[in-house]
């Protein structure tokens, strides 16, 4: 591996809410990118209910408050992300100690950038 390059994966999921799209990346963090294996881990319909719901919920939420729904997501989004993770190492014959990082924004639940408002979920330190 050239000097400076990384393996990374990096993690997607979206407002369609269909699942987590996860890649592998070769990086240097600035002008060589190699992309590798990739995969889709779809969301069962429970877990998309669920973030429905959260949505649903954190539209109305006040402020610093959060409701159940949202922390249940939360914990069950941070799972399903997870597993895409493990599924693609296997997939990609890595182990952790190959990976450098791991890039995970989490899912959006309320995005309202006129009232400088926006809210993601997903729990990194427990991915």
């Amino acid at each position: 591996m050239k000097d400076g390059v990384v393996k990374a994966i990096g993690l997607m999921s979206g407002t369609s809410l269909d699942g987590v799209d996860a890649a592998v990346l070769e990086t240097d963090g600035e002008g060589f990118a190699q992309p590798g294996q990739a995969l889709s881990w779809p969301y069962a319909p429970e877990l998309r209910a669920l973030l429905r719901q959260a949505l649903d919920d954190a539209a109305h939420a006040k402020p610093g408050s959060s409701p159940q729904s949202v922390s249940d997501a939360e914990t069950r989004l941070t799972q399903i992300h997870a597993e895409a993770v493990q599924a693609l190492m296997a997939q990609a014959n890595l182990a952790p100690a190959d990976l450098a990082l791991i890039g995970f924004h989490g899912q959006t639940v309320l995005h309202r950038p006129a009232e400088h408002r926006t809210w993601q979920i997903g729990d990194g330190a427990a991915l």
